[in-house]
């Protein structure tokens, strides 16, 4: 009989524990965290775009945002020039970085790579070359991919009356 009651017991007591410690499952949970957000210009961005090099002033920021700018409008102290040449291939080497800012490692990619505008024959080329990978190139915290430029120009007659206003894209995602 001591026995029986002793089984008893300790039936009643492990019952009685998984009662007050119940489980591990829950219906439902709320909670309020803090969530803090900055915008930041392109060049202290997690993905930062930055004009590099010689070639540096081919480049202009408007509203934080980096830019090529081939125009004779730029006004970042090129003096002279109004373009590109006709019937030339122009070439220009590191003109600007995408460089990680981040925590982990990021596949970059910049679309399109090349733009095209024609007009009476006329043909433009535009050409966004990185340095290592094509199109796209994996990038790990602290690095960056260099971008180099190629314009090609086909005139059809004496003097081609062409001008590119568009916009390139560049995606940052984890692998």
């Amino acid at each position: 009989m001591k026995r029986r009651n002793v089984l008893a017991a300790l039936g009643m007591i492990s019952g009685g524990a998984a009662i007050a410690s119940g489980t591990g499952a829950f219906t439902s949970v709320e909670a309020d965290r803090d969530v803090a957000v900055q915008v930041a210009n392109d060049s202290s961005a997690f993905l930062a775009l930055n004009a590099i090099g010689p070639n540096a002033p081919y480049m202009s920021t408007s509203n934080g945002q980096l830019g090529i700018d081939l125009t004779g409008s730029n006004t970042s102290g090129i003096s002279g020039g109004q373009g590109v040449n006709t019937s030339a291939v122009t070439v220009f080497e590191d003109m600007f970085e995408v460089q990680n800012q981040g925590t982990q490692d990021v596949e970059v990619e910049i679309t399109p790579l090349t733009f095209v505008e024609t007009d009476s024959g006329n043909t433009l080329i535009v050409l966004i070359v990185p340095e290592t990978g094509f199109p796209s190139v994996t990038v790990s915290p602290g690095d960056g991919e260099t971008y180099s430029l190629v314009v090609d120009v086909f005139p059809s007659g004496t003097s081609p009356n062409l001008e590119l206003d568009d916009t390139m894209t560049v995606t940052g995602e984890a692998p």
